[in-house]
C-alpha cells in the first residue's frame, strides 16, 4: 500500500499541482504549479508513473473499474481496493501539505470560495444526482475500461484518462485530499461526487466487460 501512496503523492505533486496567486491574494490572477490534467505532458507523466509504480492504480477511476469488474463477493478484494482508495487520498494529502509549505501565496479554501463582489465566503452548491452526469460517467467508464484492458499499455490508459478526465473523476482523490486539508469544508458534496462518479465509472467498466464476454 505504500506503493499506492507514493504513486498518488508523485502524481498529485507533478500533475494535479497546487494553485497559487500570481500577485496579491484576491487581487491578482492564479496559476497552477504543476503540469495539469491536460495535454501530452500529462499523458507522459501518468504513463511513466504507472510504469514506475508497478501495481499501483494511482487514480480512483482505475480502482473503481477493478472493483466492479472483479469478484464482487470477494471481501479480500474489496478490502484491498478500499485501501488503495484510502492511500490515494493520503498520498495526495501529504503532497498538498508539502506543496503548501514550499510555495508562497497558495490559494486557500476560503479565498477560492469567496465572492469577489461581496467578499462573502460561499459554501459549495448542494450536490444533486443528475441522470445525464451519471450516464456520462457510465459511458466514459466503458470506454476507459476497453482502453485499459485491451491496450495492455500504461500509455494507452494514460491517454484514456487525460481524454476522459472530466467525466471519470480523475482528480477525485486530490479533491478529497484538499477537502481534508481544509478542515472538511464541503464534506458532503465532495464525498458524494467522489463516490457516485467512481461507482458510475465502475458500472461502465462492468457493462463493457459483460458486453465483451457475450459478443
Amino acid at each position: 500500500m505504500m506503493n499506492e501512496m507514493g504513486a498518488a503523492f508523485a502524481v498529485t505533486w507533478l500533475v494535479m499541482g497546487y494553485t497559487v496567486w500570481t500577485g496579491d491574494a484576491m487581487a491578482s490572477s492564479t496559476a497552477l504549479v504543476g503540469i495539469g490534467m491536460g495535454g501530452i505532458m500529462a499523458v507522459a507523466a501518468l504513463g511513466v508513473a504507472w510504469m514506475a509504480f508497478a501495481g499501483a492504480h494511482i487514480l480512483p477511476p482505475v480502482t473503481w473499474m477493478h472493483i466492479m469488474t472483479g469478484d464482487l463477493a470477494d471481501t479480500d478484494a474489496w478490502m484491498a481496493n478500499g485501501m488503495k482508495l484510502v492511500m490515494q487520498i493520503v498520498g495526495g494529502l501529504v503532497a498538498l501539505f508539502l506543496m503548501a509549505e514550499l510555495n508562497d501565496g497558495g490559494v486557500t479554501y476560503d479565498q477560492s470560495m469567496t465572492d469577489p463582489a461581496t467578499g462573502e465566503v460561499m459554501a459549495m452548491a448542494a450536490w444533486s444526482l443528475e441522470a445525464m452526469t451519471l450516464l456520462g460517467g457510465i459511458a466514459a467508464g466503458a470506454v476507459l475500461w476497453c482502453i485499459h484492458s485491451k491496450s495492455g499499455s500504461a500509455w494507452g490508459t494514460a491517454v484514456g484518462v487525460v481524454a476522459l478526465g472530466s467525466y471519470i473523476g480523475a482528480t477525485g482523490s486530490t479533491d478529497m485530499a484538499s477537502m481534508f486539508a481544509n478542515q472538511l469544508g464541503d464534506l458532503v458534496p465532495t464525498l458524494l461526487d467522489y463516490v457516485v462518479t467512481g461507482a458510475s465509472v465502475g458500472l461502465g467498466a462492468m457493462l463493457a466487460m459483460k458486453i465483451d464476454e457475450n459478443m
